[in-house]
């Protein structure tokens, strides 16, 4: 009896199809382009910035070391130095701090660098986004126009600041909000209060009192208006009745606390002008800033 086998040929055929007609089904550009389904890209973390770089004050020049006059010195004492307040959107990592990771580029083109860097005015353990320069930047005719980190400097969340630039404001620019943000109240902060919106400056704040809660307006998610119930964070206050003392503690700072008795957030502040002033003297800004879930530098 004859069986008759199977022509193998067949299979041998028919298995490059298959596995021609999978590499269709699987890969072919019209399959995809048909079914594709675009993935949600993950919202990227805020880049660090440096928010503000402000020129407090020259230092006053120091007498010449010789009949003959003497450049200004390389360092100097407290009031013979410039002092530069800059401000960043991060907390910095105080163990990274160096004088000589930053750089001060002046108007004629010349580099120098700070002889000292130092968390401040506000140097609290909540608010180390402060750093204070000091150093021979410059003068009247030759003024610091930008600071540059060149060095490795870390934010707390160990994010490398180094390639970070900023503009510098000078002297007589008037201090204003570059940070505002709503953080939750605290034994050390507005304690009695329901909500705190916490504002960082470009320099130390000098003259705050209670009769400046009127010039700030905050504006809740549900449509109201009202102003702070008080300030926190400033140890010089005014207006809180003749001859009491005024609560110990640290200097003013550019970090200033609005408590806000509401539970509701606060979507938008408006600070009047002239509220405050800086060490010299010079009336604060206006500014209205808006809040968002995730508050970042103000414009």
């Amino acid at each position: 009896m004859n069986h008759r086998r199977p022509p193998r040929v067949l299979w041998r055929t028919a298995l490059p199809l298959l596995g021609c007609c999978a590499c269709v089904s699987t890969g072919g550009v019209a399959a995809r382009g048909h079914y594709q389904t675009p993935e949600r890209p993950a919202a990227p973390e805020p880049a660090p910035l440096l928010v503000s770089a402000h020129l407090s004050r020259f230092g006053v020049e120091p007498a010449p070391m010789s009949e003959t006059g003497a450049a200004r010195m390389v360092e100097g004492s407290e009031a013979s130095e410039d002092r530069l307040v800059l401000v960043f959107a991060h907390e910095l990592d105080p163990t990274t701090i160096d004088p000589r990771a930053l750089a001060i580029l002046r108007a004629d083109g010349r580099r120098v660098r700070p002889t000292r860097a130092f968390l401040a005015p506000a140097d609290e353990g909540d608010e180390n986004r402060s750093l204070t320069l000091t150093g021979n930047f410059g003068s009247e005719g030759a003024t610091p126009v930008a600071v540059h980190v060149i060095g490795r400097l870390y934010a707390e969340t160990g994010e490398d600041l180094q390639g970070l630039d900023a503009d510098i404001s000078g002297p007589s620019e008037p201090d204003r909000p570059v940070v505002v943000e709503q953080l939750e109240p605290g034994p050390r902060r507005c304690p009695d209060a329901r909500g705190v919106v916490r504002s960082y400056w470009t320099d130390t704040l000098t003259g705050v009192g209670d009769d400046d809660l009127a010039g700030i307006e905050l504006r809740l998610a549900d449509g109201r208006t009202l102003a702070p119930s008080g300030f926190d964070d400033q140890a010089q206050r005014e207006g809180e009745g003749e001859g009491e003392a005024l609560d110990a503690g640290r200097a003013d700072d550019n970090v200033l606390d609005l408590c806000v008795d509401a539970d509701v957030a606060v979507v938008h502040v408006r600070f009047a002008a002239g509220l405050f002033a800086d060490p010299g003297g010079v009336p604060s800004a206006a500014a209205d800033v808006d809040l968002s879930p995730n508050p970042g530098p103000v414009p």
